[in-house]
């Protein structure tokens, strides 16, 4: 926490006095290594709590100052704390807070331990109806809200999804939960294509999103008349033939976006948007160029981009034209704002969001490397790690 945050160095006794066990941790050692050990159990500030983590977090005892929790409450574990002080906290986007202390991040102590002590008012409470492994889900669920609160979704809007893991899919949720009129999904793994058409509504008994396509990379540059045919060996401009008989220059990525452009031009008929002309809205959370192109393309005149997606290369090629000429929002996101837990608690309890569906794996604390592998594998949806198994 922020030094701030941590108004006392000395555990309190209503921690000392109930003999904890040890503090198992899984500790990030370097990427794509962890190992589990025991580490200090956290010390209990007097506007805080201390749960026993489990999907999420049990209330084992209370700060001196806090009249809002008692022992043996459910809540939820809040992962990420502001400042509360900076100028972006101030003004209401405490997301990017420019001291965050997020769990995990570099610098910051993970939640994947025994016990966490964190504040009372980033512990907001879980109706008894929703089970551990649901609510070891709320955390995604709550940047689920945050999408809908960067993306301006409303009702009876249109909605396009590039990548089907579980953003994706619980921003497809949280749309349908807000009344979306029409959701599209696309994904290049067939296996996450069946899920995504099978995800059904608590609501309607029926699929969550309307059209789900299976959609293949974008050619490379040389499959477009690049001389050697050669796409790794490619110039950086391709000369193509035009109906008038000239040549034209198209670098790679315009190559591609021309076939972005086919490929949507023919689903946006295929959905029945051609009267429109594309969505009202995109939720790019790939992270591939190739969704961005895609995004950009099925987007209407006027439509909000919203990039949640982060892949491992910092730089893509993107239609800027495009994007002038529709007159699009691009925008971006981090993490979540102070009212999505409580949202997303909210949309769970009241059964408009179903996430059991979404957990397709449970592993123990002990077997954290392994949850962890099976999440870059691609081939779960969402991985519960029980904390006090």
């Amino acid at each position: 926490m922020s030094h701030f945050h941590c108004m006392t160095k000395t555990q309190p006794s209503q921690v000392t006095d109930l003999n904890l066990p040890p503090n198992t941790s899984c500790v990030l050692l370097k990427k794509r290594t962890v190992s589990v050990r025991d580490e200090p159990l956290p010390i209990l500030q007097p506007d805080g709590v201390l749960v026993r983590t489990i999907a999420t977090g049990e209330v084992i005892a209370v700060g001196d100052l806090v009249t809002t929790h008692k022992v043996g409450d459910r809540v939820a574990v809040e992962p990420g704390l502001p400042c509360r002080r900076c100028e972006n906290c101030k003004g209401g986007r405490s997301n990017i807070c420019l001291d965050m202390k997020y769990c995990g991040a570099p610098g910051c102590v993970g939640s994947l331990a025994k016990f966490s002590a964190l504040p009372a008012d980033m512990a907001p409470h879980i109706p008894d109806g929703v089970s551990w492994e649901e609510a070891g889900c709320i955390q995604p669920l709550a940047i689920g809200v945050q999408i809908g609160k960067r993306v301006d979704l409303r009702a009876h809007q249109t909605v396009a999804i590039f990548g089907c893991g579980p953003i994706g899919l619980i921003t497809a949720a949280v749309a349908h939960a807000y009344s979306a009129r029409k959701i599209i999904a696309f994904d290049i793994n067939p296996s996450r294509v069946e899920f995504a058409r099978k995800y059904i509504s608590p609501l309607t008994g029926k699929p969550i999103i309307d059209h789900v396509f299976h959609i293949a990379d974008l050619p490379k540059a040389g499959h477009h008349g690049v001389a050697n045919g050669n796409a790794a060996n490619a110039a950086d401009t391709a000369e193509i033939s035009v109906p008038n008989g000239d040549h034209e220059h198209k670098t790679p990525g315009d190559i591609k976006w021309t076939a972005a452009q086919e490929r949507m031009r023919e689903i946006i008929s295929q959905v029945g948007l051609d009267r429109e002309g594309g969505v009202d809205r995109v939720v790019e959370a790939s992270g591939a160029e190739d969704g961005m192109l895609h995004g950009v393309a099925i987007a209407k005149q006027g439509a909000i981009y919203l990039q949640v997606g982060l892949g491992h290369i910092e730089t893509h090629h993107f239609p800027l034209v495009a994007v002038t000429n529709k007159e699009l929002d691009i925008r971006g996101i981090t993490r979540y704002t102070a009212s999505c837990f409580p949202s997303a608690i909210d949309l769970l309890s009241r059964g408009v969001v179903d996430l059991k569906p979404l957990i397709t794996i449970t592993f123990p604390l002990s077997k954290s490397a392994d949850a962890l592998e099976a999440v870059a594998s691609g081939k779960q949806i969402k991985v519960i790690i029980k904390n006090q198994e």
